[in-house]
């Protein structure tokens, strides 16, 4: 019997052959006893499909070829798979979702492979997941279990667990046995070609990812029985109606439903708009075009750094906000597996972008979730500069869909600053490039080639970079800035010393070698960390707004932080752009650019106790001045996010105006600091 697990265990070692025990347990955060129990699952699983097992030889794996030129996963059969909790409960829902009979606790022993307890267990947690979504699951003699709610909820939970069953190892196979169960049709083959031929007959793209969910989506939806209407307003009728895409989405409705209402037409335009691809050609909107520039803005406003390449940026932006207007106006729910590895990896940015994407949710009037927050991430956090390509060329194959496709040619620029990408293909046109043409492949996906291939998830942990490191020095040493093994370091320290966070030591460990090769700061210091005492000032004297910027940046030019001309540089841009450094409540954040003449990241401050007005502007009055020296788009993030959290606080502002001396004001930010 496989699950999820053994299951895991064994798609890592088909995908890389060459994996020891060490990196095998920490990619999957494994025991050793966890470990060694997945592994005898998962040999039992093979002996019962008479496939060759994997034997360990000391911390090594040894895979046979012949394993690794069959195909276990296709001849896995339902009854040997055991499913994880989280997979049972939206098997349970999609289950119910679709049923053509009164559905009884054995039904759900039955599909699943568990005991009545199990079940029972099961179904109170399904129960908990309905409640979330204003939805009941009901039990009656005469109609079994059932649910009770709005069709849109129920409808919206049910694209959530398609979303959330996806990724998860035998997905399809999952999904088709439900449909089995109950005796009708798999058509989400059909489903998919309908789509894929109703985007070529009108020239629309659809993300790759999301037309797969769709495509399963409406099979569900398609042989759903009491299948109620959904209610939408008058305001969003019209919405899609006037939507050039309507007539498509009609269409395609009376093809999966037969001479459906006008509701269901516009249920299913509404899935297409979430999930096609914008294009300033085939679907202009004049406000998704604004609201990207105005993205870009509000994100330079907050992080104070002038974003590189803005024309590609505000392209791959509008393609992103088209479905993703959609799904937050009509709450289209969206997976995005990377979340927890954005907010944990990409805080601070994570955090700016949210507060960026307000005007949207005002115009929406619906909160945006975090995994659309994540994606938008991602977007920004590709702007990165990158190390200058030299000798050898990439080539980048990504389902998943723009966002991914940025975030992983940042990461990969990072970690081989010696290679040169090409642009990010899909794996038809992969297959029509020429192998002469590049050097090696990255993909989220195997593909057969003549050239090293290596398969990554589009974010990357430190566990996975370590691994694709020595992986890619294997075949191209000169690729590799350096190429000692962290498991080699590890097993060194555990010779000698004991140690009581291995993780915690692993990713620290990788942090600070990574970033000596890097052109990526990866440590962020805190605000108290650059303002310091000595980049502290007070005074009494009466100046004009160029005396204070210039005298507001003497401490970072005193301890060689900048360079005379970042200062003019910083007067120059108030001259030309106006009174942007102010940001009100009486503080200005004077700033330029990294090239301007910033050799080390940092921050300094005046106080004036004579306003100073901008441009000579009584409606600028500035009592602070804070000089920021970013030298690039990131290191200064954290300080800036609690600075940004100190000053949105009037009670903080008035206590921080009121000190008199660098001592006291510095005790008062590490204090607050911690606060925060």
């Amino acid at each position: 019997m496989f699950d999820y697990r053994s299951t895991q265990l064994l798609e890592e070692l088909l995908s890389y052959p060459g994996k020891n025990v060490p990196e095998l347990r920490r990619k999957l955060q494994l025991s050793n006893r966890q470990f060694h129990y997945d592994l005898k699952k998962m040999n039992d699983g093979l002996r019962e499909l008479a496939l060759p097992i994997i034997e360990l030889d000391g911390m090594d794996l040894n895979v046979p070829d012949s394993l690794l030129k069959a195909i276990p996963f296709d001849v896995i059969s339902d009854k040997q798979v055991v499913y994880s909790e989280e997979q049972r409960i939206y098997l349970i829902y999609l289950y119910t979702f679709i049923r053509q009979e009164p559905v009884s606790n054995l039904h759900y022993q039955l599909v699943l492979n568990v005991s009545r307890n199990t079940a029972l267990s099961d179904i109170k947690k399904v129960r908990k997941l309905c409640e979330e979504e204003e939805i009941d699951l009901l039990y009656s003699r005469s109609e079994g279990y059932h649910l009770w709610g709005l069709e849109e909820n129920k409808r919206r939970l049910a694209a959530m667990a398609i979303n959330r069953i996806l990724p998860f190892p035998f997905a399809e196979k999952a999904l088709q046995n439900l449909f089995a169960e109950w005796k009708v049709s798999f058509n989400y083959e059909r489903v998919r070609e309908l789509l894929e031929k109703t985007a070529e007959e009108n020239q629309v793209h659809y993300v790759t990812d999301r037309l797969d969910e769709l495509a399963y989506y409406l099979a569900f939806i398609q042989v759903r029985q009491r299948r109620q209407t959904i209610l939408y307003t008058e305001e969003q009728s019209a919405i899609i109606v006037e939507h050039p895409l309507y007539t498509v989405g009609e269409s395609l409705a009376n093809e999966l439903f037969h001479q459906p209402i006008q509701e269901e037409a516009t249920f299913v335009t509404i899935q297409l708009l979430a999930a096609v691809q914008g294009s300033m050609q085939h679907m202009f909107n004049p406000y998704l075009e604004n609201m990207a520039s105005e993205l870009i803005e509000n994100v330079e406003r907050q992080t104070f750094v002038e974003i590189p390449n803005k024309v590609e940026l505000r392209r791959t932006l509008y393609q992103h906000l088209v479905p993703a207007y959609f799904r937050i106006q009509f709450r289209v729910p969206i997976s995005n597996p990377l979340i927890e590895k954005i907010q944990a990896q990409h805080a601070e940015l994570y955090a700016i972008v949210e507060e960026a994407l307000q005007p949207l949710a005002a115009r929406t009037k619906q909160k945006i979730s975090a995994e659309e927050v994540g994606f938008f991430t991602i977007h920004f956090g590709s702007q990165l500069k990158l190390a200058k390509p030299k000798e050898y060329k990439a080539i980048l194959v990504c389902l998943n869909g723009v966002s991914s496709s940025l975030m992983m040619r940042t990461q990969l620029s990072q970690l081989f600053p010696k290679l040169s990408f090409t642009q990010n293909y899909s794996i038809d046109e992969f297959m029509r490039v020429d192998s002469a043409s590049y050097d090696v492949v990255f993909s989220t996906v195997p593909l057969a080639c003549s050239k090293p291939v290596h398969v990554i998830p589009p974010l990357l942990t430190a566990v996975e970079k370590n691994q694709l490191i020595q992986a890619v020095g294997r075949h191209i040493p000169d690729l590799v800035v350096w190429n000692v093994s962290m498991e080699d370091i590890m097993a060194t320290i555990h010779r000698y010393a004991d140690v009581k966070d291995e993780k915690a030591l692993y990713e620290t460990l990788f942090s600070k070698l990574w970033s000596n090769t890097s052109s990526e700061r990866s440590y962020q210091p805190m605000l108290s960390e650059l303002l310091t005492e000595n980049m502290m000032q007070f005074t009494n004297e009466s100046l004009n707004w160029e005396e204070a910027i210039r005298l507001s940046a003497s401490p970072l030019a005193n301890n060689g932080h900048i360079e005379d001309r970042y200062i003019e540089a910083m007067v120059q841009k108030v001259k030309e752009n106006g009174t942007y450094i102010y940001i009100g409540k009486g503080i200005a954040i004077p700033h330029a650019r990294p090239e301007d003449g910033v050799n080390q990241v940092g921050m300094s401050l005046l106080r004036v106790n004579h306003p100073v007005y901008l441009l000579d502007n009584e409606k600028y009055p500035v009592e602070l001045f804070i000089c920021l020296a970013a030298i690039d788009s990131q290191t200064h993030l954290k300080a800036l996010s609690q600075l940004t959290t100190l000053l949105s606080n009037n009670k903080a502002i008035e206590q921080l105006k009121a000190i008199q001396n660098p001592e006291e004001l510095y005790a008062f930010i590490k204090n607050e600091e911690v606060a925060i």
